[in-house]
């Protein structure tokens, strides 16, 4: 015991002498903010004894000691304040001439579980635990509120600002790990925090303030100790904060995560929105440990233990990051015996489209999939089943992403209106879309579909060259409006289609697989270019033209397909020299999905007169744009008004400078080109071994596998591959055709695919293959 200890064991003995009538053996405990002694008379009673120094009032004491009692009362193990001579459980007393507090607590029997190895945890000792703080916050439920607690900086209905605050203090990998998990938060949690029941907790049941009956082999808990941390908060914080400790060094964080919050439901029934919220309330504790360390270790830079205590929170937070934050909520809603869906059943679903809405709707599977949520590259039933999404082109940069829903809200909250008033955003995000363009695409203008940016599009050709006359490329499809079904051979040649409309004129396919000019190389392109030609020439032969020529710069629905190398430098000049502009669709290929650029149409060495973008752009909001030169945007302004209402409006816009903040920080266009390349090696080391397999080709993240039942006359295996689309839907993948056979698989997941996905994808494809 050093000097300071002596002189304070000393004064306690004297104290308790005088006021307790109780003596014995002092050895001095450790502690946080007290100097803690544990007493030992001779009769063998322990007690605790406590001086407590600066940041915590009487008041504050004097109403821990009532929940203990109020705790203990109901048969909990906690501690409980002994009353001095003059019957007070609090007492003033001046301590090496500093003023402090005196108390002297029952003494609880035990290990500490933090001295219980990780390994030694069992379900036993998680049930245990999640019981004592169900009944905990029960029997706390009608305390009264204290007028004062613990520090904001560790209620974690704070702990949102209080990492936000910290995470210019944190290393960078620590900082991307905490601010993702903020933007979760943000997103999913803080709207429905009004939701979640508010009262007294204990607050910091970590293991150094849990004991447990053998730190060997525990099973049990059998005391909670330190209440200094209580407050007024979620009452579902308890359990979060409990948790954030128990997971650490466990192999399977969830399942120790269920049964905790099973037990703690079986004592204090949880509400939906508590059990939605947990885990990234537990680790919004985590980051909120991470970043007080941060914080400390700032203030005092020689003491490294301060950082040091952070690894185990920042290591369970890594992998709990492995983890669907979703399919955890689903684990946990069944624990509880909670419907994972409130919603309608499968079958009521479709009844109600069939009485309500157009049966021209189609939809996906023989048995349609109820999807509700989506997290990255995944989709979510209503029973938390995931499935890869491997056909989403849609959400981009990943499903739900935080920042993407952050910017939206963010906005939403503050303003939305047409383009009519002045505003920043529309600007910004013009400047930062043009920005990854060639110079010549100079001026923007915002629609709300690819559809309607397509036929925006061929407006501005008309407007600009006089023309109506549109060359098209057969098997194409570029939207569902009038003008756009007008322009795509996949719909007017068609089921219902009615042929080709007298302006428009299609064009060979490109096809280096399946058409009459095989490779892709340049010969290739040339042949085909020379049916380009063709038409130009017929077009001249009768007086006429063209006004446009619209090719998609990787063409989807015609079945995944990469154009031979040169195709667009070739036909680009004929089509100018004719009077008439070319545009590129990347309604579906834009923003870096190729890998090796940013936009599509720069594999092949051009640069469209206008550029259609849509679906990627704002990550499944309804957004899009078409790009354009200067000489054809002033073309444009013919006296009648171009007006949008809602194309450009500034929650849109905000929206898409977070999907190209997310392109850009997260490295997705280098994502798609590795993920991509590692994707197709894996395709084709499967087509070597599977004669099924006809062709697989694609850049990036933009591949398609057509499927043949015979390699030599390339006949299309249309019945092959509509079962392998639903065997991979059994396999938790969700898949789909392409192409005038629909025999090609289409590959264009989430920019966020990673190898690990990538491997799941294919070795279930092997598998089904090998069904067949």
């Amino acid at each position: 015991m050093n000097d300071a200890n002596e002189s304070s064991a000393e004064f306690a003995a004297a104290l308790l002498n005088e006021h307790y009538a109780l003596s014995g053996r002092l050895d001095a405990l450790p502690g946080y903010r007290d100097r803690n002694f544990l007493l030992t008379t001779g009769s063998g009673d322990r007690f605790v004894v406590k001086f407590t120094q600066g940041g915590e009032s009487r008041r504050d004491l004097a109403l821990q000691n009532r929940a203990m009692s109020h705790a203990a009362a109901a048969g909990l193990p906690v501690p409980v304040a002994v009353a001095n001579a003059a019957g007070e459980d609090v007492t003033h007393v001046a301590l090496d001439d500093t003023a402090c507090l005196f108390r002297v607590l029952t003494f609880l029997p035990g290990a500490f579980y933090a001295d219980a190895p990780a390994e030694s945890h069992t379900p036993a000792l998680w049930s245990d635990l999640g019981a004592l703080l169900g009944k905990l916050d029960a029997t706390l439920a009608d305390f009264p509120p204290p007028a004062s607690g613990a520090s904001s900086q560790w209620d974690l209905a704070h702990g949102y600002v209080v990492c936000r605050n910290a995470l210019h203090v944190l290393d960078d990998a620590p900082r991307r790990l905490v601010g993702g998990l903020l933007e979760h938060y943000r997103g999913h949690v803080m709207p429905h925090l009004g939701e979640l029941p508010r009262s007294v907790i204990h607050n910091d049941a970590n293991d150094h303030n849990l004991l447990v009956d053998d730190a060997g082999a525990p099973s049990r808990i059998t005391g909670l100790i330190d209440f200094g941390d209580l407050m007024l908060t979620h009452t579902v914080n308890e359990i979060a904060i409990a948790s954030a400790y128990a997971l650490m060094g466990q192999p399977d964080p969830v399942a120790t995560l269920t049964q905790l919050v099973a037990a703690y439901h079986g004592e204090r029934s949880l509400v939906a929105a508590e059990v939605s919220a947990i885990d990234a309330l537990v680790r919004l504790r985590l980051c909120t440990s991470v970043c007080n360390a941060a914080i400390a270790s700032a203030q005092h830079p020689g003491n490294a233990y301060l950082q040091v205590s952070a690894e185990p929170a920042l290591e369970l937070l890594a992998r709990l990051c492995g983890e669907s934050p979703y399919a955890v909520e689903c684990e946990l809603r069944r624990a509880c015996a909670m419907p994972t869906d409130p919603g309608r059943s499968r079958a009521a679903i479709v009844d109600a489209r069939r009485t309500h809405l157009s049966e021209a709707l189609s939809l996906n599977f023989r048995e349609p999939l109820k999807i509700v949520r989506g997290e990255g590259a995944y989709l979510f039933d209503e029973h938390g089943r995931k499935y890869l999404d491997m056909v989403n082109n849609v959400c981009h940069v990943g499903h739900c992403h935080p920042r993407v829903v952050s910017a939206g809200q963010a906005q939403m909250a503050r303003l939305n209106t047409n383009t009519r008033f002045l505003h920043d955003n529309i600007v910004d995000y013009a400047e930062r879309l043009l920005a990854t363009m060639p110079g010549e695409l100079s001026v923007c203008l915002f629609v709300n579909s690819g559809s309607e940016a397509n036929e925006l599009a061929f407006r501005l050709a008309r407007t600009c060259t006089g023309s109506r006359e549109l060359l098209v490329v057969d098997g194409a499809y570029h939207g569902n409006t009038g003008a756009c079904v007008d322009a795509s051979p996949y719909k007017f040649d068609g089921p219902g289609g009615a042929g080709a409309p007298r302006h428009v004129h299609k064009v060979m396919l490109p096809d280096p697989y399946r058409g009459p000019f095989r490779g892709r190389g340049r010969e290739a392109a040339a042949g085909y270019a020379r049916d380009v030609c063709r038409v130009l020439e017929a077009l001249a032969a009768k007086g006429r033209r063209p006004g446009a020529f619209v090719c998609e710069s990787l063409q989807g629905v015609a079945g995944q397909i990469v154009m031979p190398e040169g195709y667009l430098q070739a036909v680009y000049p004929m089509v100018r020299d004719a009077g008439g502009v070319c545009i590129a669709d990347e309604v579906q290929v834009g923003f870096g999905r190729v890998g090796s650029h940013m936009w599509a149409f720069e594999t092949q060495g051009v640069i469209p007169d206008i550029l259609t973008l849509g679906k990627p752009i704002g990550n499944g909001h309804p957004m899009a744009a078409v790009v354009t030169t200067r000489e054809i945007a002033e073309a444009f302004v013919t006296g009648m008004e171009y007006f949008n209402t809602f194309g450009g409006n500034p929650v849109s816009c905000a929206i898409g400078a977070a999907v190209l903040d997310v392109i850009r920080e997260e490295g997705l266009r280098e994502n798609a080109l590795r993920t991509g390349a590692y994707l197709m090696e894996r395709l084709r080391g499967l087509q070597h071994d599977v004669e099924l397999i006809g062709d697989v080709r694609g850049l990036g993240l933009f591949i398609g596998v057509e499927l043949v039942t015979d390699r030599t006359s390339t006949a299309p295996a249309r019945r092959e591959a509509a079962a392998l689309v639903e065997f991979m839907k059994s396999r938790g993948v969700i898949l789909g055709t392409e192409g005038p056979g629909d025999n090609v698989l289409k590959i264009k997941p989430p920019m966020v695919l990673t190898r690990r996905d990538a491997d799941l994808f294919v070795d279930a494809l092997r598998t089904g293959l090998a069904r067949r």
